[in-house]
């Protein structure tokens, strides 16, 4: 029986970017093609894809959609396999009569693992079109340990604290972040980065969407980030289609971790009875804490 591969201490990743055409999985497939061989010819063996890089988001996902998302898809898994890569990527999946925002990791065409997003973002009516995920996802890879969030996740603290828990070097974040709420993504990619002492990967679309609640018009920037366990921005975008990559050198992880003793210093029976202290009025503000929504809501 061979020896497993020696896990490597440095590799390059990449955020994948560009526009996000609402419903037209075939032109998606292209950029998404672009991107990657991009990302390839760069030296990367990591990459990112921006948050529901198929479809974007719709008000309904209608069958034949689906249908095509599922086969791009598994065209992206075979890429996986043909680049030799570590992809995370975002796309509808369907079970039942449930569509969940979910985030597949793929390596060298086997898909490790899938994680449905845990926080759906209300204010554009997220919650009414996809169910929401309830575990997190950490694998080991060929590269690192990485975990992952979807987009608005950055915002709750709590599941980031959770990889760091959990020993996870890198998080990826396939998100469609607007330019309207712009520095929250940028400092929340780097909150994430230093608080949990870990390399974190963010990576946004470009181009314009009108909103599902209102049909506002939404500009994204390409502003992916890849943020190092001290916070520093490696690399980042700049609107353009295509790839951004940085070098990931996994000993960064373990130095700060030790110069900066977090997990050693923290004080778990302290933060339990604060949680406790205020379990039943965070419960009472959440949306599972209510028997239905507020009349005027949404």
């Amino acid at each position: 029986m061979a020896a497993p591969a020696e896990i490597p201490e440095e590799f390059i990743a990449a955020c994948v970017q560009f526009d996000v055409r609402s419903g037209d999985v075939a032109a998606n497939c292209a950029s998404m093609r672009a991107g990657v061989e991009d990302a390839v010819a760069g030296g990367a063996q990591l990459c990112v894809l921006p948050e529901l890089w198929s479809t974007s988001f719709q008000a309904v996902f209608e069958e034949s959609l689906l249908a095509e998302a599922e086969a791009a898809e598994q065209g992206l898994q075979e890429l996986s396999a043909t680049h030799g890569l570590v992809i995370v990527a975002s796309c509808p999946e369907a079970v039942g009569d449930r569509v969940f925002n979910t985030a597949n990791v793929y390596e060298r065409g086997r898909r490790l693992g899938c994680y449905r997003k845990i926080h759906l973002f209300s204010p554009n009516s997220e919650h009414r079109h996809h169910g929401a995920g309830d575990t997190p996802l950490v694998v080991e890879t060929g590269l690192c340990r990485l975990g992952v969030m979807i987009c608005y996740d950055l915002r709750f603290p709590e599941l980031g604290r959770y990889y760091f828990h959990r020993e996870v070097e890198l998080l990826a974040v396939p998100g469609q972040w607007p330019e309207a709420r712009s520095q929250h993504w940028r400092t929340l990619l780097r909150a994430r980065a230093i608080e949990n002492q870990m390399f974190v990967i963010g990576s946004n679309r470009t181009g314009q969407e009108p909103t599902l609640k209102a049909g506002e018009t939404m500009v994204f920037l390409g502003d992916g980030r890849i943020v190092d366990p001290t916070g520093e921005v490696l690399a980042s975008g700049s609107g353009e289609a295509g790839a951004v990559v940085a070098r990931i050198e996994r000993r960064k992880v373990r130095t700060v971790r030790r110069i900066l003793p977090v997990a050693r210093d923290q004080r778990p029976a302290v933060y339990r009875r604060l949680f406790d202290e205020v379990w039943d009025h965070m419960s009472e503000r959440s949306r599972e804490g209510r028997a239905a929504p507020e009349p005027d809501e949404d």
